[in-house]
């Protein structure tokens, strides 16, 4: 598989959806995020599980500055899939880390395990799972699943780059000269998604929504969504 660096598998956006699924459905979780990393390394297309609204928002704002876990603590380390927080920060510790102390532990949160997914070396999404200071310590029982569904879910994400459909969208998107950012507007179209919806998704404005969509009608010689939906269907 030839390396990209601006790689947004066909489906991704759905992909997510079922992994969460998975993964809240086979482990004890009081609540798990996900998202998608962009080709500058920024986490963007976040879908929640049971999450506080003010919690994610409350992190977003500030406190992944300080995230042990943020991907970007791991773009490099391709040898890590899984990792479990409290594994990073001894107990000692977390009494003055200012990630624990005002924010994991207001908030309820007991641990937090991390699993990143990769092509060719390269981060394409991430999982966040928390267990609750009510639940059991997660057990290196709990572990070995987490890594046995990882390993499930990166099959599943090589297979899927593998599939016609994910091909198709390459060739219409290079046909078209589209940039990763347009790439994945058209991903989020393609799902039926609002432009509020989308500007959520790539943690940008309505108006930077609307100036990448003008550029994609442009380039694609259509005049709205629904249009660019139709030539992805008939493509595929």
């Amino acid at each position: 598989m030839q390396k990209n660096d601006n790689i947004y598998p066909a489906g991704l956006y759905s992909f997510q959806d079922e992994c969460l699924k998975l993964l809240t459905g086979v482990l004890n979780v009081s609540k798990a995020a996900t998202y998608l990393v962009d080709s500058q390394r920024k986490p963007i297309c976040y879908k929640t599980w049971q999450l506080q609204p003010a919690m994610h928002r409350q992190y977003m704002d500030t406190f992944y500055k300080l995230d042990p876990l943020h991907p970007t603590q791991f773009v490099e380390q391709a040898d890590i899939s899984v990792v479990k927080m409290n594994d990073l920060v001894n107990t000692q510790e977390r009494y003055d880390h200012p990630y624990y102390r005002d924010f994991v532990s207001p908030w309820g949160v007991q641990d937090i395990v991390e699993l990143f997914l990769r092509v060719d070396n390269q981060l394409i999404a991430g999982f966040a799972l928390f267990t609750s200071k009510q639940q059991p310590e997660m057990r290196m029982e709990d572990i070995r699943k987490a890594n046995q569904l990882h390993q499930f879910m990166q099959f599943s994400l090589e297979q899927s780059l593998a599939a016609p459909k994910h091909s198709q969208f390459q060739v219409f998107c290079d046909q078209y000269q589209l940039t990763p950012k347009e790439r994945m507007v058209v991903e989020l179209v393609s799902q039926g998604l609002p432009n509020k919806s989308i500007a959520s998704g790539l943690d940008c404005s309505l108006a930077t929504v609307k100036t990448h969509l003008q550029h994609i009608f442009t380039k694609t010689g259509v005049n709205s969504k629904t249009e660019i939906a139709s030539l992805l269907y008939n493509l595929h």
